[in-house]
């Protein structure tokens, strides 16, 4: 299962992340998981470890004695000790994956670990070899200087520091001509001036503009709402088996599950937000679930109070690439604009970083409704598809954007 936390809890994980890029997972201690010490490797945890070419679960024979043991790194307070880990496949039929702390009483008794508290499991890549890094994020929660001391400086600050003093100078200088020259302002204008007065070539690399770490966005309205659009796969769904063509699928979900538009008189409307099946958010029994044990999100359809049905999906694969290709560690330069004899003109005068959101972070919202996912269009209700499709994506509440990408910190240019 994945293990939700507090809201606490996750701005303790947003300042760890200013250390730790990397991925995490997080494990809810039980009474039962400190006394028996036979915890379960979740999917997320199995999949960290795969990852990191450390553990992989499918090639373990069974038996504890067949596991592989790791000396691991617990963080606490002001100090770091070692620990070992053995994470191994129970001697039964099934193969149970699970994972030991040794002399977890003794940490339970030394008070280093309490009933309820959260564990953040995650891997150092910046030493020598990759070291499986444990905290307790509940209680005796790791200070900056172990975290500094143990993962190293805050790239992104490191790089920040540099491009600051470029993008003041520029700030500084009042308004600047859009570098297209003549004509109406367009959204990415702002954005293009800005990188050319900085000198930075714009091109089509997957990387960050600045030193491949940070990305530089100017923008003349309000912050995002929105995250990303990614369809969903609906292979296996009766959407599948009512239109056979993959690309016009989205429109057949409309057609299936919409209803009578009142704004488009004859066609099928549907536009709704999908929140988790603790907060659905809509009343047409749509509701999103995080299936961990598949890697999917599920969009799924209440057919009456005991059951349901998957309707859509998407892969956690599918999910967090585009996470982190729509959201780098990115520098928002808020812009002022004005036209002056048909040219458009640029004042930069705010700039806010956000940092690179992971992805358990996003899974965790997603299960507490903090992240929904909006259906906007319309289509005919047979024959043809006719209609309009707004861009189905994936959204975060106002109130909970700083828990994904952490608090967003605000850099005078003046």
């Amino acid at each position: 299962m994945i293990f939700e936390p507090y809201k606490d809890e996750l701005e303790i994980i947003n300042n760890i992340h200013k250390y730790n890029d990397s991925e995490y997972v997080v494990i809810r201690l039980t009474k039962t998981m400190i006394e028996k010490n036979n915890i379960d490797a979740n999917a997320l945890l199995r999949d960290l470890l795969k990852n990191n070419e450390l553990v992989d679960f499918d090639l373990l024979e069974h038996g504890g004695i067949n596991g592989k043991k790791f000396q691991a790194e617990f963080l606490f307070n002001n100090e770091l000790q070692k620990i070992k880990m053995n994470f191994y496949r129970v001697n039964n039929k099934r193969g149970d994956r699970r994972f030991s702390i040794y002399g977890i009483k003794k940490l339970f008794q030394q008070g280093l670990i309490n009933e309820g508290d959260l564990l953040y499991v995650s891997v150092n890549t910046q030493k020598p070899l990759p070291t499986i890094t444990v905290m307790n994020i509940t209680n005796n929660i790791p200070s900056n200087r172990i975290l500094l001391q143990f993962f190293g400086d805050d790239r992104v600050n490191y790089s920040l520091s540099r491009l600051i003093p470029m993008i003041r100078n520029v700030a500084q200088k009042g308004y600047h001509p859009n570098s297209k020259g003549i004509g109406k302002i367009s959204p990415k204008d702002a954005g293009d001036t800005l990188e050319s007065l900085l000198g930075i070539q714009t091109n089509n690399s997957q990387e960050a503009d600045f030193e491949g770490i940070i990305e530089l966005k100017a923008k003349t309205g309000r912050t995002m709402d929105t995250l990303f659009t990614l369809r969903p796969q609906f292979d296996g769904t009766p959407v599948a088996e009512f239109e056979p063509n993959d690309r016009s699928r989205v429109s057949a979900f409309a057609r299936l599950y919409g209803y009578d538009s009142e704004k488009h008189v004859g066609y099928k409307s549907l536009y709704i937000t999908i929140g988790s099946d603790m907060a659905p958010q809509n009343s047409l029994g749509f509701f999103l679930h995080v299936n961990e044990e598949e890697r999917k999100i599920e969009l799924r359809k209440q057919l009456n109070e005991k059951k349901d049905f998957l309707t859509a999906y998407w892969y956690f694969d599918d999910l967090e690439e585009e996470l982190h290709k729509k959201h780098p560690a990115t520098l928002w330069v808020k812009a002022e604009t004005r036209m002056i004899n048909e040219v458009g003109e640029f004042k930069y005068v705010e700039a806010e970083l956000s940092r690179s959101p992971q992805f358990t972070t996003f899974l965790s919202l997603v299960k507490t409704g903090g992240i929904t996912y909006d259906w906007r269009g319309y289509t005919t209700p047979h024959g043809a598809y006719s209609g309009k499709n707004h861009g189905n994506a994936w959204r975060i509440k106002n109130k909970q954007r700083s828990l994904l990408f952490g608090s967003m910190e605000t850099i005078n240019l003046q």
